[in-house]
């Protein structure tokens, strides 16, 4: 059973990681901008990303932002159970019954001392008060069945104590010979009003009776073959099971379905039209030279991001147009009516010349996220620290107890204490699994706390026990795979600089192209990391989850009685491992932080500007690929940028911008008579 559940719960984290990513691809479909939002985009926000699934850039867009949001919320609400509820779906119940095996002796008298009885109300001939299991074991005694009773104990342990006392694997009752008559003469329901003896004072006080023959008096019970949750305890009596929980299940399913529908339906209404979400640079830069609309001149050398000139257009109006206004005295922005800025209209793409110094940039990629890093650092920064912390308070516990067992055990046999007989026995391996688990599951978890009984917030409490960390790990793991495809996009930026190769697009097609993967990454980063996640999703669902324990009672038929209770569990090592994991990730995480390209080529990062301004003079596409370079010198500065023909090297220390529309031979045209073969537009997924 054991095996059967790590290699279950194995399986559905490999599923969930798998369906969690073809979300983030239809999330990058819904989030892309298409090629032509893509000059409207940069005219207004000067700047965006492309080839990340960033819901910011819906904001970007220029028509259907609401519908985006809809769409990007519908995949988020869809994927939120899937982090939530999928290692809850299947988990472990162990279901208790009465103790089957019940034996009867007549005695002379009884004598406590001789009982190992773990409800035993009598102690030197005096009744204490009524513990767990004392009205099961009258119930017994009168019926024949270890059971619970309706009329419930009005003080004392309650209902968990008494269901407790059901771990026995035998019940031994031992009776005097004034109750013969009484042995198994009841039925459970004659039983139901039976007389609660509330004066336990007395050396003649009982509990219950009937006749001469009273309970603690005359009747008791001895619990043997307690059962434990270890089936190396060799009692085999409990009854563990993988049970479908059905609330958890159905929630589910619906999110899947409705997944399922939402994917199937993009797919069928895409077919048969043009291709037009830019998902990767490549598709940029192939719809800046289709489109010569869509470059951006005069910026070959700008970094993502920076800085950019803009172009203000005043509407003047009467209440603060006034002449002799002063000028402005910051950038480009009209100056004699600054604070009517509703009046202005902003063109952030306005191809205004923009020299830039050709110098080798270094910047590395925690400086172009700005902002967003503090966060991301902050998030990994903690759960990194908890993790160690609570594995390093782990590891101090058990080197305690280690020490306790070795001090107890290290003792003469005649002196051992009774409650370390059987720890001493069975060796510290097997004290260390008992107490703190290993791996988790069945038999290797630890018990540290339980829920509240048959209550439904105990189990909305329990799929957030169970789920919660995977939780935060997948936030942590889409910030990683954010931060690698920005790294993966920039590493194959600056090769070109270097290096002649064809882009790889997901717009167009042709011998100038190459579709080598479809997925964000490519393969030899995307599954290692795939495998890398589920893997820590598995051992953080069995460093901390829950067990099911329910009780069953059906002996009376007029109540069966059913009751559950959710014990929080935990793994000594697979809280370390997933610690580990999890220090590791952090390091990748921080590695991604400090990654730096160096070159004359500018830092891209996504930008879709930077891909536009480094088109102006790209015309053909040849299957040779193309390369980033000097373009040669213009009337006032040199140019850079994307050629399928041979590039120079950069001049360093030479002001770079562009060369004017009226220096090409044929501006703004892409020259049809080099159009390199098999170039032509995909008709596959499409969301406009």
């Amino acid at each position: 059973m054991e095996g059967k559940n790590v290699v279950i719960h194995l399986i559905i984290n490999i599923a969930a990681t798998m369906i969690l990513g073809m979300s983030n691809t239809y999330q990058q479909l819904v989030t892309s901008l298409s090629t032509s939002e893509l000059r409207w985009a940069l005219s207004k926000h000067e700047d965006s990303r492309v080839g990340t699934n960033s819901p910011f850039n819906i904001n970007h867009k220029k028509k259907h932002k609401f519908r985006a949001w809809c769409q990007w919320l519908l995949l988020i609400a869809t994927s939120l159970p899937i982090h939530f509820l999928a290692n809850s779906v299947i988990g472990p119940s162990v279901y208790h019954v009465p103790p089957q095996n019940i034996t009867y002796s007549p005695v002379d008298t009884l004598d406590p001392s001789q009982l190992s009885s773990y409800n035993s109300s009598l102690r030197h001939g005096l009744v204490l008060m009524e513990t767990p299991g004392d009205r099961a074991c009258w119930l017994a005694f009168r019926t024949g069945h270890y059971s619970i009773s309706q009329n419930r104990v009005p003080h004392g342990y309650g209902l968990v104590g008494e269901l407790d006392a059901w771990s026995a694997r035998n019940v031994a009752i031992f009776y005097t010979q004034v109750c013969d008559q009484y042995v198994m003469k009841a039925s459970v329901t004659d039983l139901q009003h039976e007389e609660f003896n509330t004066d336990i004072s007395g050396p003649n006080a009982t509990l219950f009776s009937i006749g001469a023959c009273g309970y603690a008096r005359d009747v008791t019970c001895d619990m043997q073959g307690r059962q434990y949750f270890d089936s190396s305890e060799g009692v085999g009596q409990l009854m563990c099971r993988l049970s479908v929980r059905m609330s958890a299940a159905m929630i589910l399913a619906g999110c899947l379905i409705i997944k399922a529908v939402y994917m199937t339906t993009i797919v069928l209404r895409g077919r048969g039209k043009i291709k037009t979400k830019c998902l990767t640079f490549g598709d940029v830069i192939a719809a800046s030279a289709l489109d010569p609309s869509l470059q951006i001149r005069n910026e070959c050398m700008v970094n993502a991001f920076e800085g950019h000139r803009h172009l203000v257009q005043h509407t003047c109006h009467p209440k603060h147009c006034r002449p002799g206004a002063p000028p402005s005295e910051t950038g480009d922005s009209i100056g004699h009516c600054q604070k009517c800025t509703k009046f202005n209209e902003y063109n952030k793409a306005a191809d205004l010349p923009h020299p830039s110094i050709a110098v080798k940039y270094k910047k590395s990629l925690v400086a172009n996220l700005g902002g967003n890093a503090v966060t991301q650092m902050a998030i990994l920064m903690i759960s990194s620290c908890a993790m160690f912390g609570a594995s390093l308070l782990l590891a101090v516990i058990i080197g305690i107890e280690a020490v306790n067992w070795q001090q107890n055990c290290s003792l003469p046999k005649e002196i051992i204490a009774t409650s370390w007989i059987t720890p001493c026995e069975r060796g510290l391996a097997h004290y260390l699994k008992y107490t703190f688990g290993n791996f988790g599951g069945f038999d290797t978890a630890a018990k540290i706390g339980n829920l509240a009984m048959n209550n439904v917030s105990s189990e909305i409490e329990a799929f957030a026990i169970s789920n919660g960390a995977q939780l935060l790990y997948s936030l942590i793991y889409l910030l990683l795979i954010y931060n690698v495809t920005l790294i993966t996009m920039e590493h194959d930026w600056g090769k070109l600089e270097t290096v002649r190769d064809r882009l790889r697009c997901t717009i167009v097609e042709g011998e100038g192209f190459k579709q080598s993967y479809l997925l964000q990454l490519p393969k030899r980063m995307l599954y290692p990391m795939m495998g890398f996640s589920a893997l820590l999703h598995w051992l953080l669902g069995q460093s901390i989850s829950t067990k099911e324990t329910i009780w069953v009672d059906h002996s009376d038929p007029t109540n069966h009685f059913e009751a559950s209770q959710y014990d929080i569990v935990f793994g000594a090592y697979a809280v370390w491992l997933s610690t580990v994991l999890m220090l590791t990730q952090t390091g990748l995480c921080w590695w991604a932080f400090n990654y730096s390209r160096e070159g004359f080529m500018p830092q891209m990062y996504g930008s879709i500007r930077a891909c536009c301004a480094a088109t102006t003079e790209l015309k053909t596409f040849l299957k040779t690929g193309i390369q980033w370079g000097d373009l040669g010198e213009g009337k006032k500065f040199r140019h850079a940028g994307f050629s399928s023909d041979e590039v120079g090297d950069i001049v360093p220390a030479e002001l770079y911008c562009g060369r004017d529309a009226e220096e090409d031979d044929d501006p703004g045209k892409l020259d049809t008579n080099t159009k390199p073969s098999g170039l032509r537009k995909r008709t596959t997924i499409s969301q406009d």
